[in-house]
């Protein structure tokens, strides 16, 4: 009889294995249809887009490779784009919504190799947004480069310091950046870029080699300096900061751990010139505009960044900031594209594909 057990024992172990696997593959899928979530089935898309074709034929244009630097992808589950949409976002996809497929699909067609795609990960549920996390690089290895995103300014849903050092530990190389972390949202009550929460997460950048993507408010520019000088071994990609022109370039002479996305202000894809009543416009209100000004903007850009471009050629980068459904739309997606394409023909001819994508690249080296 004794000679038996160790037969039973094995049994049992080879019995609950499989079980084990098959419980947490049930449980998972069945949380992902509760919650909202893109699950792998939902992640399949036959990929019939076509590339758009130019409205704007004339004038210099650059037709090579790009890697977007700024794009926020929709969130794991719907339950999350509810809170923030009663919160008071005007708009936040969920993967559902806008599948992954579909969005790798489009900036194929758009000669887009690469993105810096923004995973938020919020605390409630941080373990089923860090298995969607996953499944994305599993089905698109390579395409997305995966930043750990923070649901601020839904400050209460943040990770703990010790939760995003514990995922960061268990999936080693998943992420590739941490951020966006912006500082200057119209809703809700915005953190401070030195807040000791986020000086723990720019620690936890340095110690696994992450870019932080950073966002600073009016105001603020001293306290980026601050945080160069801080983590002089930590990339810190910043945006949208028009009133710091000057500085930028200042800041890039004095660090070298400085980058800069040059993506929403020069397309006004969320509100062109002046904030409407702190809302962004419509898809129709945006089309009529880019449509109807595509050459003064695209001179005011050149106006307003050539020149430092070109006196920091390998230190700006090219994005898009699209965040919300409308940003997705062929459409629309194809004409911030080509008024990307459109600015970089413009630019010094040894600039073009270090603005375009070279210096992302660079960026990644001992990612």
């Amino acid at each position: 009889m004794k000679k038996s057990t160790p037969i039973i024992a094995v049994s049992i172990i080879v019995f609950l294995i499989p079980a084990y696997f098959i419980f947490n593959y049930t449980v998972e899928k069945v949380t992902n249809q509760i919650l909202g979530g893109e699950t792998k089935e939902l992640a399949e898309y036959e990929c019939k887009l076509t590339p758009k074709q130019r409205e704007f034929n004339k004038g210099l244009y650059y037709t090579g490779p790009l890697i977007d630097t700024h794009v926020h992808m929709p969130v794991a589950f719907k339950i999350i784009s509810t809170i923030a949409m009663k919160f008071g976002f005007e708009d936040m996809p969920a993967a559902v919504d806008i599948s992954t497929g579909y969005i790798n699909c489009l900036f194929d067609t758009e000669g887009i190799k690469k993105t810096f795609g923004f995973f938020i990960v919020p605390n409630i549920i941080s373990r089923h947004a860090v298995n969607h996390v996953k499944n994305v690089e599993e089905k698109y290895p390579g395409k997305f480069v995966k930043f750990f995103m923070p649901p601020l300014p839904l400050q209460t849903l943040n990770p703990k310091s010790s939760q995003v050092k514990k995922i960061f530990n268990n999936n080693p190389g998943l992420f590739q950046g941490y951020g966006e972390a912006r500082f200057d949202f119209n809703v809700g009550t915005n953190a401070h870029p030195e807040d000791e929460y986020f000086l723990d997460m720019y620690t936890l950048a340095d110690e696994n080699n992450l870019i932080v993507q950073i966002h600073p408010d009016k105001g603020q520019g001293e306290a980026l300096r601050r945080l160069l000088e801080k983590y002089p071994h930590v990339k810190f990609l910043a945006h949208v900061m028009p009133d710091y022109k000057n500085e930028i370039g200042t800041l890039m002479d004095a660090h070298d751990n400085l980058y800069y996305s040059l993506d929403a202000e020069i397309h006004y894809i969320f509100g062109y010139h002046t904030i409407q009543n702190n809302r962004g416009p419509t898809k129709e209100e945006y089309l009529k505009f880019i449509r109807g000004n595509f050459d003064s903007v695209l001179k005011e850009g050149l106006r307003d960044w050539k020149q430092i471009i070109e006196a920091h050629p390998d230190r700006f980068t090219w994005g898009s900031d699209r965040w919300y459904t409308w940003h997705f739309d062929p459409e629309v997606s194809g004409l911030v594209v080509e008024f990307g394409r459109a600015f970089i023909g413009h630019l010094n001819p040894a600039v073009q594909e270090r603005f375009a994508y070279k210096n992302a690249e660079r960026m990644l080296q001992n990612q």
